[in-house]
């Protein structure tokens, strides 16, 4: 239960439930969540944003077992699970006085954090590819995948809406595509204009790949195919034609590349020192360099 999503006033309803006539228009007995989640698990989220009245009411619960209908004075026994999210800092609140410091020693029992998407940036693809999924069932439609500049432009941007942010721009982007694959026509009817910096002369789909190195081509149709085969890395080789192996080896590869443009990055393109970072020879460095079509100082 999202505790933002429900109003204030009924939110304490919505939780232990009320008794007929408990007040005005409260004509049969209404269960809350903790009782219909008796012998099992009630997720709160955002419960943060939880009012500071309700969260005394909450505490009580945790700590007697049972609830009390509104227009009740009999208890009712309850044995739950409780999982509790928020996005806030549940300290940072204590201190202000917008959340009771019981409350939140009581319900720290087991903490996970988890961290935003801008801090974890190599699962953007996959939840990229989760929700294509998602959105293709849902609105029946056929997106295959993403392409290369939109991939960097969703990788690079710093999500400050999290997951919800992207899971709602890849859901605008697979209901207005038209050729199955997410452009930077897609994204670019998405989003408000300057949100993510994109260079004007790039187009959708591998025609922004004209006169690139052959290895990025080669990288592009190969990612299109493993995010057409759902991340299958067997079915990616049997429709590219070459061995499990091989790809498995290609997909290393990329790794190191994209370590060597992170190096020439941080050294602003300097291979005696992106050498040194990468614990390469700078003659290695530059043939791999080379092969890439990457820019280096002179």
């Amino acid at each position: 239960m999202n505790c933002t999503a429900i109003n204030e006033n009924l939110l304490e309803d919505e939780l232990f439930g009320h008794e007929p006539g408990a007040f005005t228009g409260a004509d049969r007995l209404r269960k809350g969540r903790f009782e219909h989640a008796n012998g099992g698990t009630l997720f709160l989220d955002e419960i943060g944003d939880m009012p500071l009245t309700l969260q005394a009411k909450l505490l009580r619960v945790l700590e007697d077992q049972q609830v009390f209908r509104i227009g009740s004075n009999e208890p009712i026994k309850v044995n739950v699970r409780l999982i509790s999210a928020t996005h806030r800092d549940l300290e940072a609140a204590i201190a202000a006085g917008t959340f009771r410091q019981d409350l939140y020693f009581r319900i720290k029992v087991a903490t996970i954090k988890l961290p935003p998407i801008r801090e974890r940036r190599e699962d953007i693809p996959l939840l990229t590819a989760h929700f294509i999924k998602e959105f293709n069932q849902k609105y029946e439609k056929q997106v295959k995948g993403v392409a290369e500049p939109v991939r960097k432009a969703l990788l690079q941007y710093d999500w400050p809406g999290n997951v919800r942010e992207l899971r709602n721009l890849i859901e605008t982007m697979v209901v207005q595509d038209a050729d199955q694959v997410l452009g930077l026509d897609d994204l670019k009817d998405a989003v408000p204009s300057g949100r993510f910096p994109l260079p004007d002369n790039h187009r959708a789909g591998p025609a922004n790949l004209v006169g690139r190195p052959l290895a990025e081509i080669d990288r592009y149709y190969i990612e299109q195919t493993l995010e057409l085969a759902h991340g299958n890395r067997e079915e990616a080789a049997r429709i590219l034609g070459i061995g499990e192996r091989t790809l498995y080896r290609i997909m290393q590869d990329w790794k190191l590349q994209d370590k060597i443009r992170a190096a020439l990055v941080e050294t602003q393109g300097n291979v005696e020192q992106a050498a040194e970072k990468l614990a390469l020879k700078p003659s290695d460095l530059r043939r791999k360099i080379k092969r890439l079509g990457l820019p280096v100082e002179s």
